[in-house]
Formats: structure tokens, C-alpha cells, sequence
């Protein structure tokens, strides 16, 4: 019988020796914390749930740990470090729905964004990465308003 925790392990370890990383626990508890993860997490949130089963792991450590994941492409960084980073686990090529109300981020893909690239901006460089950011409401905070406005 198959054992999930030994196969996250053995995972992480190949991905580890991929990158010539030594394999820690504390970028095993980011890693496994993050994988298949699609709530776009700050550090913090990061941070308070490794620490549930790393008590002693800093603020920092897991900041460094997400931006070295970053740097390597295994998840994406959405914003610029001097702001509140919010981490991706998904580092393929897909768009964001930002909820003005809630603050959560939702996943979604326009197809073939690249080829609706405005010649302005090839002009100004090579283009490394194309995404859409909408601000709005989403659903449940719309459902939610909408209940109050009945009550």
C-alpha cells in the first residue's frame, strides 16, 4: 500500500536534488503547505500554518523560502517584494480576479493572451510574462450584500 506522506517526501526530495537544494524541513513544510494550495497566500499566512508544525521557523525563513521557490520558477510571485507578496502555487500562465471586498484572488485563463499583445509594449521590450488583473466583487461577496440589502 501506497503511503501519500512518504510519496510527498520522495517528491520533494527529487524536485530538491532538480535544483541542487538540500532538502530541509522547513522548505518541505512551505512546499507541502503550498502544493496544490489556490488561495494565493501572503507570507503570513504562509508563516502562521508552518508554524503549527514548525513552532521555531521565522517570518523571514519562510519569506526566503518562498522567493527562492519564486526565483526557480516552482511557484510565482504576484506582487513586488516591497509590498504585501502574495505567492501563487500555480506558476504557469493564468490571470487573477482580485475581490475588492474580501481580498481573495481567483484563478482564471484567457486563451491566447499573448497574441493580443499591444505593439506598444513589444516596442518598449522583450515580453517575459502576460497577465490580466481584474479588480471587482466576486460572487459570494455580491450574494452576501445582496442578502443584507433584504434583511
Amino acid at each position: 500500500m501506497k503511503n501519500p506522506q512518504n510519496e510527498l517526501i520522495q517528491e520533494f526530495a527529487e524536485l530538491c536534488r532538480s535544483v541542487g537544494w538540500k532538502f530541509t524541513p522547513a522548505r518541505f513544510a512551505v512546499w507541502r503547505y503550498l502544493r496544490g494550495n489556490t488561495e494565493h497566500p501572503v507570507v503570513d499566512r504562509v508563516w502562521e500554518n508552518v508554524k503549527l508544525e514548525l513552532p521555531k521557523i521565522s517570518r523571514e525563513s519562510v519569506f526566503r523560502i518562498l522567493s527562492d521557490f519564486a526565483e526557480r520558477g516552482l511557484i510565482a510571485m504576484m506582487d513586488r517584494p516591497n509590498v504585501l507578496a502574495r505567492f501563487d502555487a500555480n506558476p504557469k500562465r493564468h490571470d487573477h480576479f482580485y475581490c475588492s471586498k474580501c481580498g481573495r484572488v481567483f484563478d482564471f485563463e484567457i486563451e491566447n493572451l499573448e497574441t493580443l499583445l499591444p505593439e506598444a509594449a513589444v516596442k518598449i521590450g522583450s515580453v517575459e510574462h502576460v497577465e490580466t488583473r481584474i479588480r471587482g466583487v466576486c460572487r459570494e461577496c455580491l450574494q452576501t450584500a445582496e442578502k443584507q440589502e433584504v434583511a
